[in-house]
């Protein structure tokens, strides 16, 4: 109780008792699961509300117990009372048709509900998110707050086109990145934590655009307040000790996450090119010159980018040499592992691509930089996915 208080009286005082406290997790895998089981372990903590897309998921929750399951160090940690509504875009064949209940005494509709959103924590991959987000996109409102948990960059800027090009309708946008060793178990509902890890957040500020008069131009305002339901949220994750948390600001997060992308875009799509595990693009001789080729055009990148010309050892950090020994070092720890963008290809799934030499790619054509290592391997990992996608989906080729 003496630690809720400081958490009132830190993040809102007496406003924070009169909101709606329930936190919503969109998507089910590991980080999603072992976010909701962490927030439900709180003393007082907030309500939490796991958001399902499919009616067979919402039975699923109910035949493992309605429970998330965590294994630590040999030990099922169980955490229950969840809420859970369906997030699901239904086609309907009538306007009146309406869809079955699930649980005991079928409490829990699968009928999409349209109450509020308020605070929102979404941990889908990125090339599934926008059209998550398109799903649940009436329940969203400019005082709501989205946490996007997430590896590499570009997914504000697509909401902000796709979703809520209006900046005055905008919700508040939070970035995350976890690095707790997570793993999934033939339970969906059961995860294992192998290794403890942290969990870095930061707000984004909200630009906003004014016009005193009519023929006045466009101001464009940066505003860095916290709104309560930013404060809410970013405050329960950081007093959840399971999680780890660290709030840092918008630019040393942007640092540290372009430094993890600068990594993944150059493990990801050479496996794929070389349709090798990791520890073979070390041994490689092709493999290891596209890394130190590949390494130099992403640090180049990365170091013009206006909104880091001022960030303090910028050219330290991403100096080409230390960015390619993370890279090497990266690949000698995984071993024979393969990487999640090759995994994806050989089983059909859409791969992240376009948020990691995707996004470089976009913001090398906004600055006027060459990118041509690059701009292949963003279209050569595409071409696998358009060629595998056509196999799974018997594609015949044939003339008239």
């Amino acid at each position: 109780m003496e630690d809720l208080e400081r958490y009132r009286r830190h993040f809102g005082g007496e406003d924070l008792a009169k909101m709606n406290r329930t936190i919503h997790i969109l998507g089910l895998g590991t980080v999603g699961k072992f976010i909701a089981h962490s927030l439900a372990g709180l003393p007082n903590g907030p309500p939490v509300t796991l958001l399902m897309h499919r009616p067979l998921v919402m039975q699923q929750w109910h035949d493992e117990g309605a429970a998330i399951r965590i294994l630590i160090n040999g030990e099922y940690h169980v955490q229950t009372g969840f809420h859970i509504e369906s997030s699901a875009n239904f086609q309907r064949q009538d306007p009146l048709q309406r869809f079955p209940g699930f649980g005991p005494n079928l409490e829990h509709s699968a009928e999409p509900p349209n109450t509020v959103i308020d605070s929102l924590v979404v941990t889908t991959n990125p090339c599934i998110t926008l059209s998550a987000i398109s799903s649940i996109k009436h329940r969203l409102r400019k005082t709501s707050t989205i946490c996007f948990v997430q590896d590499g960059l570009g997914i504000i800027e697509k909401m902000n086109s796709m979703i809520f090009p209006d900046p005055h309708d905008r919700p508040t946008y939070v970035l995350g990145r976890i690095t707790h060793d997570l793993k999934s178990t033939d339970q969906h509902f059961t995860i294992v934590e192998n290794r403890i890890g942290g969990f870095l957040c930061a707000k984004l500020p909200q630009v906003v655009k004014t016009k005193e008069e009519y023929f006045s131009p466009v101001i464009n305002r940066t505003d860095f307040s916290w709104s309560l339901q930013a404060r809410h949220l970013v405050g329960s994750l950081i007093r959840t000790p399971e999680l780890n948390t660290k709030s840092l600001g918008h630019k040393s997060f942007f640092v540290r996450q372009l430094r993890q992308l600068a990594v993944g875009a150059v493990i990801g799509p050479l496996s794929v090119a070389y349709d090798c595990s990791n520890d073979q693009l070390l041994y490689d001789y092709a493999a290891s010159q596209n890394i130190g080729h590949l390494v130099a055009e992403i640090c180049h990148i990365i170091l013009s980018l206006p909104e880091l010309a001022k960030f303090h050892k910028l050219e330290q950090k991403f100096n080409a040499n230390l960015v390619e020994n993370i890279v090497l070092r990266s690949l000698q720890k995984s071993g024979r592992n393969t990487s999640t963008m090759l995994r994806d290809i050989r089983a059909g799934r859409r791969t992240d691509i376009d948020f990691y030499n995707g996004y470089l790619v976009q913001r090398a054509m906004e600055l006027g930089v060459p990118c041509p290592r690059n701009h292949t391997l963003l279209h050569l990992v595409k071409g696998r996915q358009a060629r595998r996608s056509r196999q799974d989906n018997l594609y015949i080729p044939f003339r008239d």
